[in-house]
């Protein structure tokens, strides 16, 4: 079915009901743009609509979002994808941006910033960190991170509940110099430049508990 050339459609994909009402209507009081929702990724062949910008849930029940991402893309191959989740699982967001999400967003940033990402999508223009920087301590994720190793989460716990590099070198038995690089490493993955920004990131990020 074509669509009115001044229109532009959004679909929601998220099995959270009160969510998807939450952001239907904070898009809607932004957005001069044609709103659908569904639930799950197989209740998309009842759309016969195009579709230009698709906010999808990472944890879906069934067919979860980083999985289905393939058959979004598939009936609407134009469609730009922001995902959407609580948390941060960098693994899981690579994979997604290498199989052409655009973009990912925790699903506690601030609306305006949501708003003004999906208006950046439905524009075809990039998104970057750097024109929301005043608005926002929220991260959107634009392309592949590294995955941090199993031992530089366990030095990321172990600064998150407050202990010293001595401390933190005699239990995982390395060096005082090692721990410090590790921190080194972790700052600059998380763009920060001390301990506490850093833990706050990873926080945001998913890595660690609020």
């Amino acid at each position: 079915m074509p669509k009115d050339s001044l229109e532009k459609n959004i679909l929601l994909v998220d099995d959270h009901a009160l969510f998807r009402a939450g952001l239907r209507l904070i898009l809607a009081s932004k957005i001069k743009a044609a709103i659908h929702e569904i639930e799950k990724i197989s209740d998309a062949k009842t759309l016969e609509i195009d579709i230009d910008v698709i906010l999808l849930d990472v944890h879906l029940p069934g067919l979860n979002g980083i999985d289905g991402m393939s058959v979004l893309q598939q009936q609407w191959s134009d469609a730009r994808i922001m995902l959407l989740s609580a948390a941060s699982n960098h693994e899981n967001i690579n994979q997604a941006l290498d199989q052409g999400a655009s973009c990912f967003l925790n699903k506690n940033t601030d609306p305006a910033l949501i708003c003004k990402t999906v208006q950046s999508l439905l524009d075809n223009r990039s998104i970057t960190n750097a024109q929301y920087a005043l608005n926002t301590n929220s991260e959107i994720v634009t392309q592949a991170k590294p995955i941090l190793s199993t031992r530089m989460l366990e030095v990321l716990a172990l600064m998150a509940e407050g202990h010293s590099n001595k401390y933190i070198a005699e239990k995982l038995v390395l060096s005082e110099n090692t721990i410090r690089n590790h921190a080194a490493a972790l700052m600059e993955h998380f763009g920060v430049n001390n301990r506490t920004k850093m833990i706050l990131a990873a926080q945001q990020a998913g890595y660690l508990s609020q």
